[in-house]
């Protein structure tokens, strides 16, 4: 093989990997995306080979997460040079170890990103398969790092050429789908309550200039409260709208711990009692310490004649937005122009009930973790919601991105998921993965406003990541370190 085409290898898996995730119907490019990167491991190594596994592995996931730009310009080169180090000592351990090492290399790796430095669980291997309805059930039982250990097993044996890792690499995928065709049916779903999601489609623009300009924060108050008369007569057990529908105005004093009467704290109740129901949004508070105060990005649940009854502070902050790592705060602003606000988190993820039905609140990102919605899940949610405003990022993939995410999500832990959000995409997700129904309007989803309304799926059906939850990314975890401890013994034994 040629010199150029092999230094090229690495580009080609960058290619490949950010269109299995950019184009939602290119997921099946992944089972093939591998390759290129595991042949140039064999083909190539020294540091030369390091730095250029590095800049194809950043040109991949900063390409995959170029709607970062939307809120930081610079975001997805910063990005992009972080996780594009995975891809470098991926590429280096599988030198040492051989392709058939990479399952374990591959989601060892995604499950050390998704934690460190506050976690970062996007583009996840297994996701890309989305599109594959009944292989994407086996999900309930490793998560989506089986998923993600089965693409890269596939890839692997191709590279490695025998027969055998061949042939248990294709029964490997025949008895997913075989065990998703038999699983799907086994799982016994029944209607659970009416929820009426309510999607406003406030540009993010319109929403910072309310934090200067109050009337602006009145007027996208009132896109939400229109929107809540219309689905009054629908009788729905819970209306939900989305994350920081308010963004000003709701005060906590945490001397007294009591809520401090103010116009935006009657414009809270106001919805409740607008809808005739209990409301479930998102809001902005400021809990007040005398002159001390901090912020916490929270869902209250209100209810009609009572206020506000529940509260839940978001707990999985996102880093560099929600709190400053390492004291960057400045950086960020300098590079980005906003100024946010540090966080304070909250501490748990509680339940409430919804018509007798138990539910679980979450807030954005903390879909993207598996192991938030496992928590909800094993203390008994029979369904999660989830409001977030992905408005941030107008139409980009990174919707998309945060839809297949949450199916995912169902699919572990075999629970009810609804999304509720600003600008799309807002759905109800069974607790097989499936769409039941998703907010569309002159065949949008997303960059759309309206409302949906219908009864979210539950199942009593349990899974086993529910049980035992990330036990193939931990198998991955041991592996890796095993096979890294073999590479050092090898080496103290050439070496004496």
């Amino acid at each position: 093989m040629p010199a150029a085409v092999i230094w090229s290898l690495p580009f080609i898996w960058a290619l490949l990997f950010w269109a299995s995730f950019e184009f939602q119907a290119l997921g099946a490019l992944a089972w093939a995306a591998f390759v290129p990167l595991l042949m140039f491991a064999k083909l190539r190594s020294g540091k030369k080979a390091f730095f250029v596994s590095w800049l194809a592995g950043a040109i991949g996931f900063g390409a995959a997460m170029f709607w970062v730009r939307h809120t930081v310009p610079l975001g997805p080169y910063f990005m992009g040079l972080y996780c594009g180090l995975y891809v470098a000592v991926f590429t280096g351990l599988v030198r040492r170890l051989g392709p058939l090492w990479a399952p374990a290399l591959w989601v060892a790796l995604e499950f050390l990103r998704s934690h460190l430095l506050g976690g970062f669980a996007w583009f996840l291997l297994g996701t890309t398969q989305h599109q594959a309805f009944h292989l994407i059930q086996i999900a309930d039982l490793g998560g989506v790092w089986l998923v993600s250990a089965l693409v890269a097993f596939v890839n692997a044996a191709v590279v490695d050429g025998r027969r055998l890792p061949r042939a248990l690499a294709l029964a490997a995928v025949l008895l997913s789908v075989i065990y998703g065709l038999l699983r799907v049916p086994s799982i016994p779903i029944k209607e659970g309550p009416k929820l009426a999601i309510v999607q406003p489609n406030i540009p993010q623009d319109l929403k910072n200039i309310s934090k200067e300009r109050p009337q602006q924060a009145v007027d996208n108050y009132l896109v939400h409260l229109d929107l809540t008369g219309r689905v009054a007569a629908e009788e729905a057990d819970l209306v939900v709208w989305p994350e920081a529908s308010i963004y000003r105005g709701v005060v906590w004093d945490a001397t007294s711990s009591d809520w401090i009467d103010t116009a935006w704290l009657k414009r809270v109740r106001d919805a409740a009692d607008r809808a005739g129901t209990k409301v479930l949004l998102g809001s902005l508070i400021v809990d007040e310490f005398g002159k001390d105060y901090h912020f916490t990005n929270s869902a209250l649940e209100v209810e009609p004649g009572k206020g506000v009854k529940r509260r839940f502070d978001k707990v999985h902050l996102v880093p560099f937005a929600e709190y400053a790592l390492f004291g960057t705060r400045p950086i960020i602003k300098a590079i980005s122009g906003l100024e946010f606000p540090d966080m304070r988190p909250g501490k748990e993820f509680p339940l409430w009930d919804v018509a007798g039905v138990r539910y679980g609140p979450q807030i954005c990102f903390e879909a993207v973790f598996p192991e938030i919605s496992r928590e909800i899940a094993r203390k008994g949610a029979a369904f999660t919601v989830n409001i977030s405003n992905d408005g941030w990022f107008r139409d980009s993939a990174e919707l998309d991105q945060m839809q297949v995410m949450s199916r995912f999500r169902a699919i572990e832990n075999r629970i009810g998921f609804v999304r509720a959000t600003n600008t799309g995409i807002s759905s109800f997700i069974a607790p097989t993965g499936r769409e039941d129904a998703v907010l569309v309007r002159d065949g949008r989803r997303k960059e759309v406003g309206g409302t949906l309304t219908r009864r979210v799926s539950v199942t009593s059906s349990g899974s086993v990541y529910r049980s035992l939850g990330d036990w193939v990314a931990w198998a991955a975890v041991g592996a890796a370190v095993s096979g890294v401890g073999l590479l050092f013994v090898d080496r103290r034994k050439r070496g004496a």
